[in-house]
């Protein structure tokens, strides 16, 4: 939107387009001056008549507007000509033949046939618009007359066909002598405008190198603040100021005439090309540079450069190591803290919030494939009494022995281990059948009670084992929420552990 508003000032005001004919340069500034006006009177008079109940007359109002925008689109586009405006005045005489059928109350609508002659001449010219014009004046006659006994259509009286017949002529004579003025106008104005153009110019070429000076020093002083330096399109440096050379740690003839390449860290070199065009085309270039120090380390700078003449080119640096190294510390404190949010400190794996919102979106993601979504849950056999007997702390090494045990035994992305809370655990196998959740819940089962941690608290095993309720369900075939997942998931584990424990259900 902006590139358009941006072109379409720039044909405004300085007439630079893609449109080399200026009278169709002109005729196109017209058409969007009458497009502006008649798309507002177009929705009024549109509104108004909707109100009324006349949906044919709106119909014709909507077409006729539609073309008009239409019409703009393909015109500033450049990818029609006369045909666009020959097009919207047959629209619109459509719509004005419609409303002089139409009559209205005391033959108000027709009098919007009397807009036609400038709307003509402004888009066709003269000599066309004269043509057009004169069809119109012929259709209102054989209306108003009728010599062919018509039937239908508003009646007007003679005299007042006579009467809006002069009216409409007259104002076609005056819109036609006008436009003659005008384009007569119009062309002397661009033969002065050449002239100007040509006096312009030349005063252009004797000031331009005095310009160029100005420019050059006023923005080395201006911007003393900061590092400058001063290089042509080699990368040469030609001049450079005192803050530059005290960042940097530098002597001045160990800077100027030396290229400003050496300065840079090997990696941002291959990206110089492109930034050296965007110079060149006259674009201002932000960006984050590394520059090395007398003492051999390099620094990192915020770097803004600009061409001020057509050999050179201004670079502004700002030190912002330190800024960095701020914003680096930040970085990484937020991602511990996202890990917190969504992590289980205990145990290192992901904590039910994470595993709530995983289950929403695979829910969501396989009722849209069409596909199963399986659920494990896990629960530590008389946990409590394991912690009765060897104390929190082993209990805690237990959870965490246990949780790595469970998160090695699924590999594909969208599978996840939770903590579900205390000592119980959650399995999330999208795109996985019964049988394929019921196999790792299997190979959980043996790997735990594989892992030989004691348990004499246990009346299921020496060892520490796990009771397993394994679901699955379809999305697409139920209108309930995941939660019916969880609830059959968790009516498993229960039968589990009703059933002795260490096995699944």
């Amino acid at each position: 939107m902006k590139l358009y508003l941006s072109e379409l000032l720039t044909r405004l005001v300085s007439r630079q387009n893609k449109i080399a004919d200026l009278d169709a340069e002109s005729r196109f500034l017209q058409y969007t001056v009458i497009s502006c006006a008649g798309l507002a009177a177009m929705i009024g008079f549109g509104l108004y008549n909707l109100f009324q109940g006349q949906y044919l007359l709106v119909l014709a109002i909507a077409s006729s507007a539609l073309g008009l925008v239409i019409g703009w689109i393909f015109l500033f586009r450049g990818l029609a000509g006369a045909m666009i405006y020959r097009a919207n005045v047959v629209l619109f005489y459509v719509l004005l033949f419609y409303v002089t059928y139409l009559g209205g109350e005391d033959h108000s609508k027709i009098l919007w046939v009397n807009i036609s002659p400038l709307i003509t001449f402004f888009l066709l010219g003269r000599s066309e618009g004269l043509v057009w014009i004169s069809a119109m004046w012929l259709c209102l006659f054989v209306y108003f007359f009728n010599p062919f006994e018509l039937s239908g259509g508003h009646v007007y009286s003679p005299g007042y066909a006579v009467r809006f017949l002069v009216s409409f002529t007259v104002i076609s004579v005056i819109t036609y002598f006008y436009e003659n003025f005008r384009h007569k106008y119009r062309a002397d104005m661009e033969e002065k405008n050449s002239r100007l153009l040509a006096e312009i110019q030349e005063r252009q070429k004797v000031e331009s190198s005095l310009r160029e000076s100005e420019a050059r020093y006023r923005a080395i002083y201006l911007h003393a603040a900061e590092g400058i330096l001063l290089i042509n399109f080699q990368g040469d440096i030609v001049e450079c100021n005192p803050q530059i050379l005290a960042m940097l740690g530098y002597r001045q003839p160990d800077v100027v005439g030396r290229n400003i390449f050496t300065f840079f860290h090997p990696e941002d070199l291959i990206r110089l090309p492109p930034q050296i065009e965007k110079l060149r085309s006259g674009e201002v270039l932000f960006i984050e540079r590394r520059l090395r120090t007398a003492s051999g380390i390099y620094l990192l700078f915020e770097q803004s450069g600009k061409k001020i003449s057509e050999d050179l080119i201004i670079l502004l640096y700002r030190d912002i190591t330190e800024r960095k190294i701020a914003e680096l510390a930040l970085e990484r404190a937020n991602q511990a803290l996202d890990r917190l949010a969504h992590f289980d400190g205990l145990t290192q794996i992901a904590n039910r919030r994470r595993f709530d919102h995983a289950l929403s979106t695979e829910w969501l993601r396989m009722k849209r494939e069409g596909k199963d979504i399986g659920l494990i849950l896990a629960d530590i056999d008389y946990f409590k009494q394991f912690n009765d007997i060897y104390g929190h702390q082993a209990g805690d090494d237990c959870l965490r022995s246990v949780a790595s045990t469970l998160a090695s035994l699924v590999h594909r992305p969208a599978d996840m281990v939770a903590r579900y809370g205390g000592e119980e655990f959650v399995i999330l196998l999208p795109d996985t059948d019964l049988e394929g959740c019921r196999q790792i819940a299997e190979k959980m089962r043996l790997k735990v009670e594989q892992s030989r941690i004691p348990h004499r608290g246990s009346t299921a095993h020496s060892v520490v084992t796990m009771s397993f309720g394994v679901a699955v369900i379809s999305p697409g075939d139920t209108q309930d929420g995941y939660e019916v997942l969880v609830g059959a998931a968790d009516k498993a584990l229960y039968q589990a552990k009703e059933g002795g424990r260490n096995r699944i259900v």
